[in-house]
This record gives C-alpha cells, sequence and structure tokens, in this order.
C-alpha cells in the first residue's frame, strides 16, 4: 500500500499540498522564534499526530531521492486538482530539490503551483542558473520577518526575474490576502497565491500580535 505523501490544509480549502517539516526552514525564520507559526505544534494540534510527523518525515526523504518526480506527478495527477501548493509547513533546503519542483510543475502544465520560500540564496542560484520558471507556478520569496514590508530593492530585483514576494502586517488596512481579510481565514475561491507577485498576509490572534510587538 503507497502511503500518502499529498496534504490537504483546511486554510487553503483542502487544496493539496506537499509539506516538509519544520527543520527544514526554522533556523531561517522569525516566525518561529517567537512562536507565531501556524504550522508549530503548538499552534496546530494536527501536528502533534504521528501520522502527520511520519508524513513529513517521508517527504523529507522523498525530496532527497532520485524517486520525487515521479511519485509526485503521479500523486498530483491522482489528485485532479487543478491548483497545487508547495508548502504549508516547511520548504526547500536548496537548488536541486527547486529544480526538481519545477520540472514537476512542467509536467503537470494544467495545474496552477504556488511556492513560497523564505531563502532568497536559493532563489538567487535559480536566478543565476537560467533555468526558465514554468508559467504555471508563482514563486514567492516570504519575508521571513514578521509584520515587516520586503525591502522595494529586493523585491524590484525577484519580480524582475518573475518570483514574487510575501510579507506580513499586524495592520488590516496594509494586507491585501483576502483569506485574512474577509474569507474567514480560508481561500474560498481566491487564487491570489497563483498570480500576484506582491502579497501581504495579516498576523491574526491576539496573542501573536502580542509576541509580534513585544
Amino acid at each position: 500500500m503507497t502511503k500518502p505523501i499529498l496534504s490537504y490544509p483546511l486554510k487553503l480549502d483542502n487544496v493539496p499540498s506537499f509539506d516538509l517539516p519544520l527543520s527544514t526552514c526554522k533556523n531561517r525564520c522569525m516566525y518561529n522564534n517567537i512562536e507565531i507559526c501556524y504550522a508549530m505544534p503548538k499552534n496546530n494540534r494536527h501536528e502533534y499526530y504521528p501520522s502527520r510527523k511520519n508524513k513529513l518525515r517521508r517527504n523529507l526523504k522523498l525530496i532527497r531521492s532520485n524517486k520525487f518526480i515521479t511519485k509526485l506527478t503521479k500523486a498530483i495527477i491522482k489528485s485532479k486538482s487543478l491548483y497545487f501548493r508547495f508548502f504549508s509547513s516547511g520548504q526547500l533546503e536548496n537548488l536541486d530539490q527547486l529544480i526538481k519542483v519545477l520540472n514537476v510543475c512542467r509536467i503537470c502544465k494544467n495545474v496552477k503551483f504556488c511556492l513560497m520560500c523564505n531563502n532568497e540564496i536559493i532563489y538567487t542560484q535559480l536566478i543565476q542558473s537560467k533555468i526558465k520558471i514554468p508559467s504555471n507556478v508563482n514563486l514567492l520569496l516570504s519575508n521571513y520577518i514578521p509584520n515587516e514590508k520586503t525591502p522595494i530593492f529586493i523585491k524590484d530585483y525577484f519580480i524582475k526575474f518573475g518570483i514574487g514576494v510575501t510579507q506580513s502586517t499586524i495592520k488590516k488596512s496594509l494586507t491585501t490576502c483576502n483569506a485574512s481579510l474577509k474569507n474567514g481565514l480560508k481561500c474560498n475561491t481566491c487564487t491570489d497565491c497563483y498570480n500576484k507577485k506582491d502579497i501581504t498576509f495579516k498576523i491574526h490572534g491576539r496573542f501573536n500580535k502580542k509576541r509580534v510587538l513585544k
């Protein structure tokens, strides 16, 4: 029996996602440091489940292997979804893994993909490699500092090469994410993450806001 590799986060209205352990991103992310990351077990009880932990460990082993492209492609086709997310938990470790992901996107050309990663080094390496980004994937550089706008020079540089940016805020007036504003924290029919190049998410929760301002 094939063990599942896809997740279906309620936050994303069950759009399938390929997730990795937080060990792949926590050392570069202040969301983890101040404990406001929504994928932390402390903030999401599902992350405590043994089945969830085992899936993330299997996925990390898979993306590091030469079986990743074949297995993930089959899983995406089987899901019959028109949208797909990398990653609702964790992130890429290196350029090699990003290239594998882009190859999956090329094969599944009828699916719209969104990939968020806070590692600007990996994206810079992609730009330097001159590998073409498939038109059906939206690559986004996540700002790993909560409540901080991505510097203009960084935003302009990456957008020039087809890579967008995301950031977060505690102010409703600065928020552009529809789920943050009016969809009850769910995406519903919004597809901005698959198309837009500058997205600002709202930080929710009284305690999270206090942690940000602390």
